[in-house]
């Protein structure tokens, strides 16, 4: 296997698990996101939940392990962005926009 197709499998190994720590975070602390919203329209409780999701991702820390490539680390955190957009996505859905 050539060096740029490892770097290209690390890469999006790296991404999977992003997208897997992502998910046992949202399961973890999902009791810890704010569902009452007395008088907010959807946007406002889209957004709110939006933040504290990318809030909990923004604070996990991963530091370079002798088995995780620089690719891998960078993968993790695109899964993480995924991650970020499919909750975007998720929301908007889930909480149409009032008119």
């Amino acid at each position: 296997m050539n060096k740029d197709h490892q770097a290209y499998s690390d890469f999006k190994e790296g991404i999977n698990k992003g997208l897997d720590i992502a998910r046992y975070t949202f399961e973890e602390n999902v009791d810890k996101f704010s569902l009452s919203f007395s008088d907010e329209a959807g946007v406002v409780k889209a957004k709110n939940l939006q933040d504290e999701f990318s809030q909990l991702l923004d604070e996990i820390v991963l530091t370079k392990k002798p088995n995780c490539s620089e690719e891998c680390l960078d993968g993790i955190y695109m899964g993480f962005e995924r991650s970020k957009k499919i909750f975007e996505d998720f929301l908007q859905e889930a909480l149409p926009v009032e008119n």
